[in-house]
């Protein structure tokens, strides 16, 4: 664990020619948001699938759990999002590495972050006018992949 922690550190640490400070940085908090966005992810998905509740800020969390708009085939919304932010900071990692094309991960990125906003916005409209209530982690977290979205375009824009 710690050899893994090292390296990950060594690898945002180390810049590459290439790759400039602005986009390093910008991509260093892609990954930090990525990392919330599992954590948001994963706490919600566990209640989601133990069926327990949600610690929230009001009802709504309790309200958008429990209606079947939250499953899509079957599968829980946030299900969705944890596999949206690992994949999000598994490129966010690679970007760093040598030997890696960048310009594919970036679009990879990119791809994926256009996708994931795309979809917490459809959520945030079925949160406010289907089920009428609004989960405050699923809101956070769209803020958050609303955010990724956003520094993707930047760092693409920069190249």
């Amino acid at each position: 664990m710690i050899s893994f922690v090292s390296h990950l550190t060594l690898s945002f640490v180390s810049i590459s020619i290439q790759y400039s400070d602005r986009n390093m940085r910008i991509n260093r908090i892609i990954f930090v948001l990525s990392l919330l966005g599992i954590s948001i992810a994963i706490y919600v998905l566990q209640s989601f699938l133990r069926d327990t509740p949600i610690v929230c800020l009001n009802s709504g969390c309790e309200l958008v759990r429990k209606n079947s708009a939250s499953y899509i085939l079957g599968i829980p919304v946030p299900a969705f999002g944890l596999v949206g932010y690992s994949f999000l900071a598994i490129l966010a990692f690679a970007k760093t590495t040598k030997n890696t094309n960048k310009r594919t991960i970036s679009r990879l990125m990119l791809g994926i972050a256009t996708f994931g906003a795309l979809f917490v916005t459809w959520f945030t409209y079925t949160e406010l006018f289907v089920i009428r209530a609004v989960c405050t982690w699923c809101a956070v977290s769209t803020v958050n992949m609303v955010t990724i979205f956003v520094l993707t375009i930047k760092n693409e824009i920069d190249g």
